[in-house]
């Protein structure tokens, strides 16, 4: 008999995936490496590629903690529920497959729920480390951490409690029926507030989770199908409250296709690792931003204050601006003498 079918853990961490081979390792690893040991890891493979399969297999291989389940793809919240029916522990902890956990998450969230103060708590996430597609740090993002505030942030469309980041009890997540595979996006508001109804929420003030944003992961056209889910779910939850509030919609982490969305997210990148001190990282971002709209003063402002450490004199950003400006009027007078010499080679051609 294994280890996994002798024992009930203390934890069960519950990761759902499809076709995220890039991410996977950080994101299973970093369960492995938790300072909890006492946990098992159900992993629902919905559907993915024979590259991303592969790779679940060896690590259930490597470690009988890991409990894999295949299925043909369903949708992320199907796979959830076809997880939670596996997962044996009272206390199901959630991470995304291109997420990750910090070493002593699981030690700090269970520790939380088994508090006797908290056994009204029927959700508990923590702040987050937001990490770009490269897995560099860009800044921490806080959440309300008492009952009433998040509450009212989920009431008007903000999820106030990161999915990646949540413990859940099991027998909440049972009580309300786990999530509405119907939902193809916002499934984790939805569910939020519905465990809202049942229990207490709460947030742990420590950054556990590395949150991801990549390009990949929302497109804009997803972008748009979250906020009518969204919308949704906080009109069933005030139906069932019988009470409305304003919807404000979730906050948007990624760009669209176009460029200006795109510049706009480059500089919010930048500006924010450039305010937790990775000038590196925030240096890219404003060699990003020139490269996306060399006219615009804001790219070249980010590029030189990441350049300079904490930023350029406003005579060193002058003198900076002044030779570049100088630079591209004698590119231009290259250009028009290029044009007159044309003209010129046209009319004695005809």
């Amino acid at each position: 008999m294994s280890e996994r079918t002798r024992r009930t853990p203390k934890v069960s961490v519950l990761m759902t995936t499809h076709n995220r081979a890039p991410f996977i390792p950080e994101a299973v690893e970093s369960v492995l490496r938790q300072t909890l040991r006492d946990f098992e890891l159900v992993i629902v493979d919905d559907g993915s590629d024979e590259s991303t399969r592969a790779m679940l297999r060896a690590y259930a291989l490597a470690d009988d903690r890991i409990e894999l389940i295949e299925q043909d793809n369903a949708g992320i919240f199907a796979a959830a529920n076809r997880g939670l029916a596996a997962c044996r522990s009272p206390l199901v902890a959630r991470l995304d497959s291109d997420d990750a956990a910090e070493p002593e998450r699981l030690e700090e969230q269970v520790g939380f729920m088994g508090a006797p103060a908290n056994r009204g708590v029927v959700c508990c996430g923590s702040f987050m480390k937001l990490i770009d597609g490269r897995g560099r740090f860009l800044t921490v993002e806080a959440k309300p951490t008492a009952d009433r505030a998040i509450q009212e942030d989920l009431l008007r469309g903000h999820c106030a409690i990161g999915h990646p980041s949540s413990i859940i009890r099991r027998a909440a997540l049972e009580k309300i029926g786990g999530y509405d595979s119907a939902f193809t996006s916002a499934g984790d508001l939805d569910v939020f507030l519905r465990l809202g109804e049942v229990g207490r929420l709460a947030n742990v003030s420590a950054p556990l989770t590395r949150y991801r944003l990549h390009a990949a992961s929302v497109s804009e056209r997803k972008g748009r199908e979250q906020r009518a889910n969204c919308r949704r779910a906080c009109e069933s939850a005030w139906a069932r409250r019988g009470e409305t509030r304003p919807f404000e919609g979730h906050t948007r982490w990624r760009p669209g296709a176009d460029r200006a969305s795109r510049l706009s997210y480059t500089l919010q990148y930048g500006w924010w690792a450039w305010k937790s001190g990775e000038l590196g990282t925030s240096a890219s971002y404003g060699l990003d931003a020139v490269r996306l709209a060399p006219w615009r003063k804001e790219a070249w402002m980010l590029w030189l204050k990441s350049r300079w450490g904490w930023g350029p004199s406003p005579a060193e950003v002058a003198d900076s601006l002044k030779l570049e400006a100088r630079g591209l009027t004698v590119a231009a007078a290259k250009l028009a003498e290029a044009v007159r010499a044309a003209r010129a080679e046209g009319r004695a051609a005809a």
